[in-house]
């Protein structure tokens, strides 16, 4: 198989209509070389008709990952994606992150030897959301923002508006600190895929929700890595939903890879758990 320029990997579970936009949006993308990998921690059967859906529609590869729903574990599946990977860069997305058109150019033009990169997103309300379909996502309602969005934002629904507006000049980005970012959101970085497997990938010791991509950053640093900001760039859009609590006990993984300062996890690309393709 020839390598691909990335492989964007989205995370889903149970959450059809969110995926339907995010896939919208990557059908839309100013770049083309690229595959979709969509890890499925174990949706039902309306998640996997809305992939298919898009796999007649889409020019570029999407292929499903699942694995039977056992509690949160996002990282065993993420792993098996990251094994069969055919991209250069490994691009990471939520499954209710919709992206901009320049998401994956974006991504792709800032990549820089010894540098993760890690970008931001926008905070869509609640009725906003509600409202967004594919059909406004593929018309471009994330190019610019439009009045409807403005108006949430106004209305204290919609946070962090200030990132819906693409900036692609660097002395621009500078000037307005955009340069610089604290760290990783698990929902918007990438790294080249030969960095994720010197780490040996994701830590399936993390088996409840939260800090497995924090996880990821501090061995990527360990390894030697910088952060690189994207604000201003590979623009996203979460969509809303009730937010979850962190599982207690990975905080405690979280702070024993600090103390060892460790780069490879035991449990990940080389260790056990090995899902198979859903198509």
């Amino acid at each position: 198989m020839s390598l691909l320029d990335a492989s964007v990997v989205v995370a889903t579970y149970n959450m059809p209509h969110h995926l339907a936009l995010v896939l919208a949006g990557l059908g839309r993308q100013s770049a083309s070389n690229f595959e979709v990998l969509i890890c499925d921690d174990g949706s039902g059967s309306e998640t996997k008709a809305v992939i298919q859906a898009f796999q007649q529609k889409i020019p570029f590869p999407i292929r499903h990952f699942w694995q039977e729903h056992q509690g949160f574990r996002k990282c065993r599946i993420l792993n098996q994606a990251v094994r069969e990977a055919s991209g250069r860069v490994m691009i990471f997305l939520d499954g209710d992150c919709v992206p901009h058109r320049d998401f994956v150019r974006d991504h792709l033009a800032q990549q820089q030897p010894g540098y993760y990169l890690a970008g931001r997103r926008v905070e869509l309300g609640e009725e906003i959301s509600r409202l967004l379909t594919p059909e406004k996502v593929r018309d471009g309602f994330f190019d610019f923002p439009k009045l409807a969005l403005i108006k949430s934002a106004w209305q204290g629904e919609t946070q962090a508006l200030q990132r819906s507006v693409r900036v692609p000049w660097d002395w621009m980005r500078k000037l307005l600190k955009m340069n610089r970012v604290a760290d990783l959101k698990g929902c918007n970085y990438s790294v080249p895929k030969e960095v994720i497997e010197a780490i040996n990938g994701f830590d399936e010791a993390y088996e409840g929700y939260g800090r497995e991509d924090t996880d990821v950053e501090i061995r990527l640093q360990n390894l030697g890595l910088k952060i690189k900001s994207l604000k201003g760039l590979a623009l996203q859009f979460h969509v809303w939903h009730p937010r979850r609590d962190f599982t207690p006990a990975n905080e405690d993984l979280l702070e024993e890879v600090k103390r060892t300062r460790r780069v490879r996890c035991v449990r990940g690309l080389a260790g056990p758990g090995e899902p198979s393709p859903a198509n």
